[in-house]
């Protein structure tokens, strides 16, 4: 028996930064979003536990979230057979994009299925918590509004079709770095949230365009100036641009389908990963 499951890219129309918790942890609000770039997990019940991927870049060790999802879920419900797991990667690495998430959230579901044991959506949801604050809204996907770590989800109307290209320099971003720069920067606060929830429920894709923005772009692009020329890349294309979550993707949002594929077409070549999607209803 095997599941497969289709596990879409997340992107972050907007990201605020509200302050931090006593335990470091940054408090967020952003409105989160599935699209159609899509990794292809595929688990089967096997007497020993394996990860394998189409991306040799991917370690398949335990360190890998699909791997953690299911350990989690052997300890949790004393599962006694094994899994053989297997990534058909899409998704850039590290990229912004929640990928590890994302197969995190099909490994919970694929276990679920398999070994019949019929959990909740509230429990999948506090099992999914504890691999990490996007893994909630990868099991749900679709247009959420995310606050807290990330985890406090409230549904939101579905975003009219967005038309996007995003751009990957071939590099990885390390989160962690990104939010001490944040912090070493000093920076006031933004509010981009609001005006993305009202445009979001005015189903107007053009002015969901105009409002997004990224609290975590000024101190990336500290980091990383790469990505500055991105978004300067694509800026100059008229699309408006805006980095995803942490990085290192970038993403460019069209007018239309057309200016969408011809802005990919120029970059195409100029970067290792240029691609046109839409945004993706789960």
């Amino acid at each position: 028996m095997t599941y497969q499951g289709i596990a879409p890219a997340k992107i972050n129309l907007s990201l605020d930064i509200l302050g931090r918790r006593i335990d470091g942890y940054h408090l967020l609000r952003s409105v989160m979003q599935t699209v159609s770039l899509c990794d292809v997990v595929e688990v089967r019940l096997a007497a020993k536990t394996t990860v394998s991927c189409n991306n040799a870049a991917l370690p398949c060790d335990e360190s890998n979230l699909a791997w953690r999802a299911w350990r989690l879920m052997q300890e949790e419900f004393a599962l006694d057979a094994g899994v053989e797991i297997h990534l058909d990667k899409q998704i850039p690495l590290g990229g912004g994009l929640a990928g590890g998430s994302t197969n995190a959230a099909q490994v919970l579901l694929a276990v679920d299925e398999l070994f019949e044991l019929h959990l909740s959506a509230e429990k999948l949801r506090s099992l999914a918590l504890c691999l990490g604050a996007d893994v909630p809204f990868c099991l749900v996907g679709g247009t959420a509004l995310a606050a807290g770590v990330g985890e406090e989800l409230t549904p939101l109307t579905s975003c009219a079709e967005l038309r996007l290209v995003l751009v990957n320099p071939g590099f990885m971003v390390p989160t962690p770095a990104v939010y001490h720069q944040y912090d070493v920067m000093n920076l006031p606060p933004i509010n981009t949230t609001d005006a993305v929830v009202a445009a979001i429920e005015q189903g107007n894709p053009f002015a969901v365009r105009d409002a997004v923005g990224n609290a975590l772009e000024a101190p990336a692009f500290a980091l990383y100036p790469q990505l500055a020329a991105i978004k300067a890349e694509l800026a100059g294309l008229g699309l408006a641009a805006l980095l995803c979550g942490s990085g290192a993707t970038v993403m460019g949002i069209a007018r239309d389908k057309k200016q969408a594929a011809l802005a990919a077409a120029a970059l195409d070549g100029k970067f290792p990963f240029v691609q046109a999607v839409t945004t993706w209803q789960a």
